[in-house]
């Protein structure tokens, strides 16, 4: 398949076509019209025709396109198609290449070549023997098991007559009837099976291929196994009998045995592959690798993630001969209900937690520094009046929450706040979101049509964070917002009065966007009546043990762990440079709560984590840990560029920009590695 590294339209000239062809090494492409849709496709000899009849454009020699393919759909599937260029699609019907007839035909010739070649491997490795003979009865193959059978060799026998090599010439009886049969047969002490095959052309028999095992010691074997059959039974009634889950893995935790329990206890229709495909989804972590990291029983208290269930998981090791673990015997018990009553105890103190946790966000900021004590000064003194006001910081210092302070402190306190990131929602959608759209306005919208978020909060404060992020196209309306303190809907005609504070955040220079033309400077003006600078948290080092206090409280209290900060961890805290300021802050103090074993976080513990912080720094080298297969290591490297970016500029469309792809293409990859470090830079997105 070729990929289009460049486009052609259909009123492209033939000469320049001709260059690029040239150039590129082309044999043939596919042609769209000025709307981009596909409309034809030309090859090689369309252009030259096309030059020798003095033809100009693409248009006047172009043809139909052939098929439209999968990139998926197997080559021997489409082979016979007879378009000179076919179109390629992927799995979400995007067009993605193009492929001609002649390169089907290069493949196709490979892969028959590769078979022939399979085939004859299998034909000379194959435990059993097998012989052919022409429609007169005369040898014509013989692979080296047969000749092992028959003791002989290939040179010896193939052009000899069946007789004068083999015994029981059963393929001359097949030459005769035209039908295939199976037959047992003893040669001295061995036994043997063989499938007698014809060989049919054109309706006649042109020869038989034969297929001799064998089976001295499988007959031997078959009694044996019917004893083991009956063993393995009375194993399954054991098994299934049991109210508790019972299965069994490998060392790499296939499921080789599992009983019925263990998808009722789980509440799963089908048993999986793999233990280890359940962990996540329904556990937290691996009995099998715990067991084959400690070489001895493990039992762990896990809750069943999709019903909440308690569950108390035992893993038993078998050991071989060489003193490996080869199997890992699993029993999970379902003791939900011996835990309920705790259960409802940690749920309430949880939530309690949380609602403690979100009324310290939301109402309380730590202001000992001078910097920080001007902002809340200033904060008390503009709230009452209904400046529009912009809030200036890096990313992470709590300009958000300086923005629900300036509500909570105003008149509108009791109406709406309504919370906005320009640069989270996609600039095709942004318009409709902010400002609503009237019934019919465009394909797929909401019958009656849709309120936008500036009516949404009228009467009271809409928090434009990220400002920086919005289009040109939608400043100018931005500014009539603030001028006129109307909006028109999408698709409507008709104003729209509104009563609205609007309250503009962001971490980039919007004067240096002024000055290259990406943010207009009248707008500018109308935002910056009152600024408010949050000063980074290496600047307000005064209030870092304050902070380090609450979120201690905080997490402790969420998680029910008593910690405590030794005084070098506090200062290890304090010196740190802190990029990701409060919120990385926050996120530090979290996981080491959650993470240290004692009840003492130490120094050693936050330089463990910090070291961490420091690895997923924006500034920091791209690194792959150890030596892995290329593709691990591509999607290792793809992962650590996102997260990287989504950190530093917080929004799709403007890492869509650093790393020079489609914001879709952002969009898809976000979907693809969702989890983990980029799972959680996904989620600060979306809050």
């Amino acid at each position: 398949m070729t990929r289009p590294s460049v486009t052609f339209y259909e009123d492209d000239s033939l000469q320049q076509c001709l260059q690029t062809f040239v150039e590129k090494d082309l044999d043939g492409t596919l042609v769209f019209n000025y709307l981009d849709e596909l409309v034809g496709a030309l090859t090689v000899k369309d252009l030259l025709k096309g030059l020798f009849f003095q033809r100009k454009t693409i248009r006047e020699v172009m043809t139909a396109p052939g098929e439209v393919l999968n990139e998926d759909e197997r080559i021997e599937s489409v082979i016979h198609y007879t378009g000179e260029i076919h179109p390629v699609k992927n799995g979400s019907n995007e067009l993605i290449g193009c492929i001609t007839h002649k390169q089907l035909i290069e493949v196709y010739s490979e892969l028959t070549q590769e078979k022939l070649s399979l085939m004859d491997a299998i034909f000379n490795s194959a435990h059993n023997g097998i012989m052919s003979i022409d429609e007169k009865g005369y040898i014509t193959s013989i692979n080296p098991a047969a000749e092992r059978m028959a003791g002989t060799t290939a040179e010896k026998a193939i052009g000899q007559y069946i007789t004068n090599v083999v015994a029981t010439p059963g393929l001359l009886e097949v030459l005769k009837t035209g039908k295939p049969y199976s037959a047992k047969y003893q040669v001295g002490k061995r036994k043997y099976i063989s499938n007698r095959t014809p060989i049919i052309r054109g309706g006649k028999v042109v020869g038989a291929v034969g297929v001799f095992q064998d089976i001295s010691e499988i007959e031997f074997v078959s009694a044996e196994l019917s004893s083991v059959k009956n063993i393995l039974h009375e194993l399954d009634i054991v098994l299934e009998s049991s109210y508790d889950a019972i299965l069994i893995t490998d060392d790499q935790g296939n499921i080789i045995k599992a009983n019925h329990s263990f998808l009722r206890i789980l509440g799963l229709e089908y048993i999986p592959k793999c233990y280890e495909s359940l962990v996540g989804d329904t556990f937290e972590s691996s009995i099998v690798s715990a067991v084959l990291a400690n070489q001895q029983t493990v039992t762990v208290m896990e809750r069943n993630k999709k019903n909440q269930n308690l569950l108390m998981i035992t893993g038993t090791p078998v050991i071989d001969m060489e003193g490996k673990v080869y199997r890992v015997v699993i029993t999970i018990q379902n003791v939900t209900e011996i835990d309920n009553l705790r259960r409802e105890l940690d749920e309430a103190r949880r939530h309690l937690s949380q609602l403690q946790g979100e009324k310290n966000s939301s109402h309380h900021l730590i202001a000992t520094s001078p910097g920080m004590k001007r902002v809340i000064q200033m904060v008390e003194q503009i709230a009452k009046v209904d400046s529009t006001v912009l809030i200036l910081g890096e990313s992470g210092v709590g300009k958000e929450e300086i923005s629900k302070l300036i509500h909570q402190y105003s008149d509108r306190k009791d109406k709406p706040f309504v919370k906005v990131n320009c640069g989270a929602i996609p600039e095709q959608l942004l318009e409709s979101e902010l400002f609503g759209y009237e019934q019919g306005a465009f394909t797929g919208a909401n019958k009656g049509g849709k309120t936008g978020l500036f009516e949404s909060a009228n009467k009271g404060t809409i928090f434009l964070d990220e400002i920086g992020e919005l289009p040109l196209l939608l400043q100018v309306k931005l500014l009539r917002v603030l001028q006129e303190k109307e909006i028109t809907r999408v698709g409507g005609v008709k104003p729209r009065k509104i009563d609205v504070r609007i309250i503009a955040a962001t971490n980039r220079d919007l004067k240096e966007l002024v000055e290259k033309g990406e943010f207009r400077k009248d707008l500018y003006y109308r935002l910056n009546v009152v600024p408010i600078h949050v000063p980074p948290l290496r600047e307000r080092v005064e209030d870092i043990p304050l902070l380090l206090g609450m979120f201690q409280q905080r997490f402790s209290q969420q998680y029910g762990i008593e910690k405590f900060f030794s005084p070098k961890a506090v200062q290890a805290l304090i010196h740190y440079r802190w990029p990701g300021n409060v919120r990385e802050l926050a996120n530090v103090v979290e996981r080491l709560i959650v993470m240290t074993a004692g009840p003492t976080i130490e120094w050693k513990d936050v330089k463990m984590v910090l070291e961490e912080e420091a690895i997923g720094d924006e500034n920091s080298f791209v690194y792959v840990s150890g030596i892995m297969p290329l593709k691990e290591a591509i999607d290792e490297v793809e992962k650590q560029l996102l997260t990287k970016a989504l950190r530093m500029y917080k929004n799709t469309r403007r890492t869509a920009e650093i790393l020079k792809v489609d914001q879709s293409t952002i969009v898809r990859k976000l979907k693809k590695y969702r989890g983990g470090t980029i799972g959680s830079e996904i989620d600060m997105l979306n809050h």
